[in-house]
């Protein structure tokens, strides 16, 4: 990922959410104003507001018009990656979320990851000369050793796919590349702050594994809420942290 000046203080960051159940807790607990649109046209919705010296823009890729569900999936959340950062250019992107996780590499419901490693996507399967490594994407993920501290988390590579379950060749993939973290848009958000040039740090924490014979939806239904407020705590304390005056230099470490 980009280096920004590494003395400059954060004073505005950004967070993408896909799903509205994943991010409000933390909009509330920030006390946010409330969401308005992102872009129009778009469902993405944004709420915004001031944590110490940082100013705070929350933002989910909004509910489908048609279908009434949370667009989710690596598509819309590109869409709204590129929206957000015309429209805001934050000096720091976050992507939080829910995830599968592997309890072949140790999680358990409520895990929570950092990207570390590369980003991945495991389902665009391509299989042209140079078109193959660009379905798979694999951009390297930036690493923030003071955060990865402050908040006592693991790092591992996140793979992303626009799919909840998953197959038999992407179990291998997984186990290949020693994926921690399985997503529907880590891939898609880093691609686009790659492309703009935005520091981007990804936090995802575990609703269902991947490893496990119960079904992805099942677990994920039953464990949205208990582990999107184990995940809302860390961010809290992320972005309380941040407003305290951190340069990029102290993300670091």
């Amino acid at each position: 990922m980009p280096e920004h000046e590494p003395e400059a203080r954060i004073k505005q960051i950004a967070i993408v959410y896909a799903m509205e159940a994943e991010g409000t807790p933390l909009a509330e607990r920030l006390t946010l104003n409330d969401a308005v649109e992102l872009h129009q046209g778009l469902p993405a919705r944004v709420r915004g507001g001031r944590v110490g010296e940082t100013e705070v823009f929350l933002v989910f890729n909004g509910r489908d018009p048609v279908h009434g569900v949370d667009r989710i999936g690596l598509e819309h959340a590109a869409v709204t990656t590129w929206a957000l950062l015309e429209k805001i250019k934050p000096q720091f992107l976050v992507n939080a979320g829910t995830c599968g996780g592997f309890l072949s590499r140790g999680a358990s419901i409520g895990t929570t990851y950092l990207a570390g490693g590369d980003y991945l996507i495991h389902d665009h399967r391509i299989p042209l000369p140079g078109f193959d490594a660009l379905g798979v994407s694999r951009i390297p993920a930036g690493r923030y050793p003071a955060i990865e501290e402050r908040l006592g988390l693991s790092t591992g590579p996140v793979s992303s796919g626009s799919s909840l379950d998953a197959t038999e060749g992407e179990r291998r993939f997984f186990e290949k590349e020693g994926v921690v973290a399985k997503d529907m848009e880590a891939a898609a958000i880093a691609r686009v702050a790659d492309d703009l040039q935005i520091p981007l740090l990804t936090m995802k924490a575990v609703t269902d594994l991947v490893d496990h014979p119960e079904p992805a939806q099942d677990a994920f239904l039953r464990n949205l809420r208990s582990t999107t407020s184990q995940l809302t705590d860390h961010m809290e304390r992320l972005v309380r942290w941040i407003g305290e005056g951190v340069t990029h230099a102290d993300l670091s470490g």
